[in-house]
């Protein structure tokens, strides 16, 4: 063994235990990417001398560096594949303290490189002597060449390519012609937003602000012609306070660019300060848990799985652990409220057929197989799951609330995967009909409803 190689397992496991402490991570790494890219902004804005970019036009398109294997060309799966995460040497790893700045910068690589790619369908455009060709991962162009219908095809891809986008998306003025009616098309493109806004208040020494982000994910360039590759990222600030006035037959807006340099420094600083809040913002609310009711004086709920025989003990211990924190506890008995006994473990769900609680994440699919799930991965299930009580027998991974419940994820399958739930999204859910999905068991249940006669 080589003596960098011994740190690879341990990039390994810190790379396993960032994610099970981070299930949200993607997240936290796009909200990372949108102060980076603020930050950017503000020296364009406010350092730059002669910059194009004001508080007239707060936008700037920059570009986010991807080190990329230029030597070998990967067949048939380069928009994963030509990725380099980082290296290891024994020159990068000759001391301990070495070796954990190298563990932890390949780190940042792999997950800004993983959060850009599956935010924008890991599609990449190959630049060679000046040409762009498109290309995708295998299962990507195989679903690609499988819609026959020119126009679908033709969707699907521009689907494929549109960048990530918070606050604004690109959109085809080519067709819009004055005084006509906006064509559909258009519409359709304008609400092509995977977020849809952003917004932040407050003031500054009394100067109020209302302020809208843009932001702006590309698909990656890997460009042989000057060895580089990149994802191009665009960010900008719209001012949404409303202060706007005709001078001499022009709009007019009021922006921080007349405020003294002071205040625009310290609203910069909050607003930047306030980014870290917005980790919460995007993460998705868990739903509430079935309960059960218990009294010791007063009453406490829990989820029902807490109070299941083979949990009780270690309930209770927590219990008294936490009373413990406050005073001495001299005695305590803990018994149900009568009329809230646990539900009957046994009885399916009248949907799919499964035995499971309210916040799916225990899911008893079979006599000798229980699904245990957690992150966002409960509430996945749980929206296909309140797609089928609605009576629909399937859910389009297209859906809006789908994809926002998903969270960093592009789509369900992509969140299972890499939460290491791989064989449980096939157990889960059923998935030819393309671009569809639904519970194997609700899927069950609507079949022999459907074989006792007509609908």
């Amino acid at each position: 063994m080589k003596p960098f190689e011994k740190y690879i397992p341990i990039y390994r496991e810190a790379v396993a235990d960032y994610e099970n402490e981070h299930p949200h991570w993607r997240i936290e790494v796009l909200v990372s990417l949108i102060k980076w890219s603020l930050k950017s902004l503000k020296h364009y804005i406010e350092d730059v001398r002669n910059s194009e970019i004001t508080w007239a036009s707060p936008l700037v398109e920059l570009h986010f560096p991807i080190e990329w294997n230029w030597k070998v060309k990967p067949i048939g799966d380069l928009a994963r594949s030509g990725y380099i995460i980082g290296k290891f040497t024994n020159e990068n790893t000759a001391t301990e303290e070495l070796a954990l700045k190298t563990i932890s910068a390949t780190m940042a690589r792999r997950f800004n490189a993983l959060t850009m790619g599956e935010l924008t369908n890991w599609a990449c455009f190959e630049r060679r002597n000046n040409v762009f060709t498109s290309v995708f991962p295998v299962e990507t162009s195989v679903a690609l060449t499988e819609i026959k219908n020119k126009q679908q095809r033709r969707a699907f891809y521009e689907e494929l390519v549109r960048p990530f986008c918070i606050g604004a998306a690109p959109v085809d003025l080519s067709g819009v012609k004055p005084g006509k009616c906006v064509p559909n098309k258009v519409l359709a493109q304008l609400d092509r937003l995977d977020i849809r806004g952003i917004r932040f208040t407050g003031e500054v020494n009394g100067r109020e602000f209302d302020i809208g982000l843009v932001f702006q994910i590309h698909p990656l360039i890997a460009d042989y012609d000057q060895k580089k590759a990149y994802h191009s990222v665009v960010v900008g600030l719209a001012v949404l306070n409303g202060n706007a006035r005709l001078v001499d037959g022009e709009v007019l807006q009021d922006t921080p660019a007349t405020w003294p340099k002071r205040d625009r420094e310290e609203f910069w600083e909050g607003f930047l300060r306030e980014l870290d809040n917005l980790t919460g913002r995007l993460v998705p609310k868990k739903g509430s848990q079935e309960s059960v009711i218990l009294s010791f004086n007063s009453t406490l709920k829990i989820p029902v799985d807490h109070w299941h025989p083979e949990n009780r003990s270690t309930t209770m211990k927590k219990v008294v652990d936490a009373l413990a924190k406050i005073g001495e506890v001299d005695g305590i008995e803990i018994n149900p409220i009568p009329g809230t006994a646990t539900p009957n473990r046994q009885a399916g769900c009248p949907v799919c057929g499964w035995i499971h609680d309210a916040g799916f994440t225990q899911i008893r699919t079979s006599q000798d197989e229980i699904i245990s799930l957690g992150g966002i991965l409960p509430d996945i299930v749980a929206l296909v799951h309140q797609a089928h009580t609605k009576g629909l027998a399937r859910m389009s991974t297209k859906d809006a609330d789908l994809l926002k419940t998903c969270g960093g994820y592009s789509h369900p399958c992509k969140a299972f995967d890499d939460l290491k739930h791989r064989d449980d999204y096939k157990r889960l859910f059923d998935t030819r009909k393309r671009g569809f999905i639904s519970l194997r068991g609700a899927l069950g249940i609507i079949r022999n409803k459907s074989e006792a006669g007509p609908e």
